[in-house]
């Protein structure tokens, strides 16, 4: 297995990770609250159907790993020089955190109040890194959209093609992310609640744009990446056509575990059991009037059929106009 990129890791913390400081009383009496050591932690959590990603995580940085039972949840953390140390390597990467995680490490063995610690930290957390990049890189983005992102499949009322959509969150002060996607991709960005505290990412992905987004970012993508690779065979297909199917494939997917003793989904035997010889109605017109439109194979003459089947009706109709014309 691999070991991650630190670009990866990086998109994955500015999505679903937490950058933190841990506080330590000095002396043995432990209750001056004015004076305590600060230690920086560095979190990840998933649900633990798909914790895979956590470690191979820790491989690559270290730290302990705890399951959470209530929740159903998998969490790695790394505390003190060992935080440091993995902050320190991925910080350049970073896009959304990167400002407060220069503001921690600079903070990191020093003796402080808490409370005025976390109070200056709570304010810093929200300043912008800036400047962003022009463009978001391949493996910041899978991990970002691992940690956060979305693949969504519906089948709009009334068709029977599937409309696809990438989707992710992010809060009000940590909207570089999606900015950052929708400057290089399109899409929208919508508020989430009245307060406008949360904004949604939602880009609709056509096959063409399927192909460009997921052929940006997707060899990277591990959580989502049976429905990356899925999606994205669809996509070549020119259609969603067999909606209903790609629909409950789609759903299968997003609800599969995803941890190590997890084998992979055979993708290429789901892609050939979506149907891509389905015709729209005007696809069909086309062929029928290519044909005759009379079931002949002839080239459309008039009138929806060929030449031959043209005189043939015509001379029909003229002899019934004779007969009917002897009768008067």
């Amino acid at each position: 297995m691999a070991k991650l990129s630190d670009k990866y890791m990086a998109g994955f913390i500015d999505s679903d990770g937490h950058i933190g400081m841990a506080y330590r009383y000095l002396g043995r009496d432990g209750s001056d609250a004015t004076r305590m050591r600060t230690h920086v932690v560095l979190e990840f959590s998933q649900l633990t159907r798909r914790d895979e990603v956590l470690y191979q995580i820790q491989e690559a940085i270290g730290g302990s790993i705890s399951f959470d039972k209530k929740r159903d949840a998998t969490n790695l953390r790394l505390l003190g020089k060992k935080a440091e140390m993995a902050l320190s390597r991925i910080r350049k990467h970073l896009v959304v955190k990167r400002h407060y995680a220069g503001v921690v490490l600079d903070m990191a063995g020093k003796i402080v109040d808490r409370k005025e610690s976390t109070a200056f930290l709570k304010t810093e957390r929200k300043r912008k890194s800036l400047p962003l990049p022009n463009y978001p890189s391949r493996k910041w983005m899978a991990g970002y959209l691992d940690g956060d992102g979305c693949f969504n499949v519906r089948l709009p009322k009334g068709r029977t093609s599937a409309q696809v959509t990438l989707e992710a969150c992010a809060s009000c002060y940590d909207s570089e992310s999606v900015e950052l996607m929708q400057k290089a991709f399109g899409g929208s960005i919508t508020p989430t609640t009245e307060s406008g505290r949360i904004v949604s990412y939602t880009l609709t992905l056509p096959p063409s744009k399927a192909e460009q987004v997921i052929g940006h970012c997707g060899k990277y993508l591990l959580v989502k990446k049976p429905q990356s690779d899925f999606i994205l065979g669809c996509a070549q297909m020119g259609h969603y056509r067999d909606g209903k199917r790609i629909k409950a494939i789609a759903k299968q997917l997003k609800s599969q575990p995803h941890r190590l003793s997890e084998p992979e989904p055979d993708i290429q035997a789901l892609l050939d059991s979506v149907d891509g010889s389905i015709e729209t109605p005007a696809e069909k017109g086309r062929r029928k009037w290519a044909n005759g439109g009379c079931g002949c194979g002839a080239p459309h003459y008039s009138g929806g059929v060929c030449r031959k089947c043209y005189d043939k009706k015509r001379h029909q109709a003229m002899r019934q106009s004779g007969v009917a014309h002897c009768y008067q």
